[in-house]
Formats: structure tokens, sequence, C-alpha cells
């Protein structure tokens, strides 16, 4: 692999926070990330109905039916004349999503509705569509989607609006100070320092990302405490908190042991006696074994993995494992202490673009690779990968030892890349 090109950089000559020219993008074949049809679906008993032209229409029906879930998911197609007469989108949108409903054998008590960039380019009145639906169904509440992928460069993305709008509908009820909430994630809490702390402070523990009825997530109003540990969720967590007036604590996965208990301390949750200490020397050991067993392994890590990759990476890298190249676009805020460390003290660290087009295709080679991350495995056309996305859900010293767990199990047992990478929607239901 070059250490200098369009694709790839040395992280000691990379520029903060864009290594790499903003261009003609790739897209590569992994689709274990989630995408805005299986965000919604997070609602219990919601129903989504997208309106938009057959060829974007492809992608989001081939999602819900990927996943079990036609029966929860309805469309309506635009066509050139609903864009060329004054006001027919906003009449074709309205009837469209009037008879999906009317057709269902039940009325479904949430409904999301996405219109799409059309509807952005064409003015169309957003508000009065809403107006209208809710007129003629009072009793579903309506949530504001959009699929306008075209805006994602610019401002917040579809998947941060829609997060968002999915936790408008949770109400104010009256504080409940035992309990708290996971939220903004769509991996539910589980080896996570946070989760078991709750739990030795008694508190009652609810996640948006594990509520099995529409009444157990309306519900979630009730919690004094918000925990969001997911950068696409903190849009969401901020403005749920600041209309509810509750608290929010937000801490993604961090490898760095300095800021996880920093965040704990800060949460004021009680902790056990030795909590911090036998973490540490939990992770030290896992590490240790993980040292032994893969030697001077190649390494490589991807975004998609964890939310912050280069905090992985200096972890790594610290410990001795040879971490050889980091998959990412760009670097989040975040993360600039880790890159200005990573810069400094390991300037021969590849950092990858997983979208430009000079590099479509996965190395081919016989050395073995480990991989932390689907993206990874496929550039690197290795079997032997962590298969986790987001984070997992993991936090804390507990969170650290898992994941170096997985990293271990990885290793000792390849998988078949090229039938998990396609499938979407990692943790999902599949069809396939």
């Amino acid at each position: 692999m070059p250490t200098s090109s369009d694709e790839s950089v040395r992280i000691g000559d990379a520029e903060f926070p864009k290594p790499f020219v903003n261009g003609l993008e790739f897209n590569a074949p992994v689709h274990g990330t989630w995408n805005i049809v299986h965000i919604g679906f997070r609602i219990p008993e919601a129903h989504q109905i997208y309106i938009c032209a057959d060829n974007c229409l492809r992608g989001v029906v081939m999602t819900a039916a990927e996943m079990g879930e036609l029966g929860r998911f309805s469309s309506v197609v635009l066509e050139e004349d609903d864009m060329t007469h004054s006001g027919r989108i906003e009449e074709t949108t309205i009837e469209g999503v009037t008879d999906c409903l009317r057709k269902l054998s039940k009325i479904p008590p949430v409904v999301i509705v996405f219109p799409v960039c059309v509807h952005r380019f064409m003015g169309c009145d957003i508000g009065y569509i809403y107006k209208e639906l809710e007129k003629r169904f009072p009793d579903v509440i309506f949530i504001r989607g959009f699929m306008d992928p075209v805006m994602q460069k610019r401002g917040t993305t579809p998947d941060q609006r829609l997060r968002k709008a999915m936790s408008d509908i949770i109400p104010k009820l009256p504080v409940k100070e035992d309990t708290v909430a996971f939220a903004g994630s769509d991996m539910p809490a589980s080896e996570n320092d946070f989760k078991k702390i709750l739990e030795f402070n008694a508190k009652t523990v609810k996640d948006t990302a594990a509520c099995r009825t529409l009444e157990e997530y309306l519900s979630i109003g009730e919690s004094s405490l918000f925990i969001c540990q997911y950068p696409a969720g903190l849009m969401a967590a901020k403005a749920i908190t600041q209309r509810l007036d509750r608290k929010y604590i937000y801490c993604p996965l961090s490898f760095d042991f300095d800021t996880v208990e920093e965040e704990i301390r800060q949460s004021g949750l009680s902790v056990p006696d030795g909590f911090f200490e036998d973490g540490k020397e939990a992770c030290i050991a896992e590490m240790k074994k993980l040292k032994d067993l893969i030697k001077d392994t190649p390494v490589a890590i991807d975004y998609t993995a964890v939310p912050k990759p280069l905090s992985l990476a200096r972890f790594l890298k610290d410990n001795g494992i040879n971490v050889r190249t980091v998959y990412l676009d760009a670097v989040d805020g975040s993360e600039k202490a880790d890159f200005e460390y990573l810069q400094k003290n390991f300037p021969e660290l590849i950092l990858h673009s997983t979208m430009h087009v000079s590099d479509r295709r996965p190395v081919r080679s016989n050395e073995k690779v480990l991989a932390a991350g689907q993206k990874a495995a496929w550039f690197e056309g290795t079997g032997y990968f962590v298969n986790i996305i987001e984070g997992g859900g993991l936090y804390g010293f507990s969170g650290i030892c898992e994941f170096i767990r997985l990293m271990e199990d990885a290793f000792n047992n390849g998988k078949d890349m090229r039938d998990i990478v396609p499938r979407k929607g990692l943790g999902c239901r599949s069809c396939i």
C-alpha cells in the first residue's frame, strides 16, 4: 500500500480534520451500518411512508423487505406531472399518505412520513401537508422525517434530524428520579459501565434502542437523566433534555482510561469500591492476552466500528499492537488530541479514505490482517474481523475488555466477509 496518495496518507502528513479532498465519492459495498429505514423502525408500532420517485424508492423498499418489515412500510410514487403543476406535489403527498393509511387493516398509532429532496427543490409547503394529515387522522402521531441525502454535506444529516424527530414525540411526564434512559443510539447498552453503575445505584434503566412497545417508548419521558453514547444521537439528546428540562451525559465509547473515569465521576453516581482500579487492571490483563495471541499481526480499524477510531488506534498502538491503517474520511473534533498524539508518536500510521474513487477494490493478499469493523474488513479483504458498528453498546472498562475479547475471537475464528458485509443493518432481522 502506498504511504501517500489521493486515497491514503501517513498521519504524520495528514491535515486535521479533513485528511482528504472532497469530490466524487465511492460507496463501498458494506451495508452493516444503519440507514433511516432501520432507525425509524426503532419506534415500536410505527409505520413508515416514503414519498419519492421510483429510483429512490428502490433502496428503501429493499431495506424494509430485507428486514421483513414490509407490513410496517408504505410508499407513494412521485411522477413528472407532480413536479410540473403548481400544488400538485402537496396534493399527491397528502392523498397518497391518506390512501396508504386507509388501506391498512388497522391505522397505526405512529406514522413517520418521509418527503424527499424534490420536495425541497419544488418549495413544497411541508407544514401544510402535516397539518392536513393531522386533521384527517387526529388519533395518529405524525413524525416529520426527511430523506434528503443531497443536503448531508451541509448542516445536520437526515439521520440526525430523524433521531430528533423521533424523540420529539416522547411526552413530558412527571419525573422519576430513580429512572435513567439511554437515548440516541441504535445499539442497546450491552457491556457498559454506566449500565452496571446504574444497577448498583438501584436505578430503573430504560433504553430507546430496546423498547418493545410504544407505551414503553413513550414512558422514557419520565426519566431524570439521559445518557447518549453515539455522536449522531447527540442532537436528539440535547433537544429532548432541553424540552423536558432534564439532564444528559454524552459519553461515546472511548479507550482512554482517564476519559472514562472522568465521565463516570461527572455523572455524580456512586461507584463500587475499587471500581476504577479493578477496571483498569482488567483492561491491561486482557490487552496482554491479545498481544500474546496476535503478536505482530497487522490491524486495521474503520470509523463504522466505534465512534472514536483514533482513540482505539492510540490505545492499541500504546500497547504494542501493530495497527497499520485506520479507514476514515474525516476526523471528529472530539478526537483532535488523539490525532495529534498519533501524529507525533506514530507518524507512519496510515489514514485511508473509504469513499475515494481511486481505490474501489479490496486488497488482495495472503497476509493475515485483523480488522475492527466491516469496512476495514472489506478493504483489507480479510475474514478475520470484529463485526461491530457504532461501538455495539459498549462503554467504559467493561466495554474495553469486551472489545478486546471480540478482537481475540475475530483472530481465532474467521468469518465469511463476502456474505456478512452486504447485509443491511447489523443487528436487524434479515430475510437474506
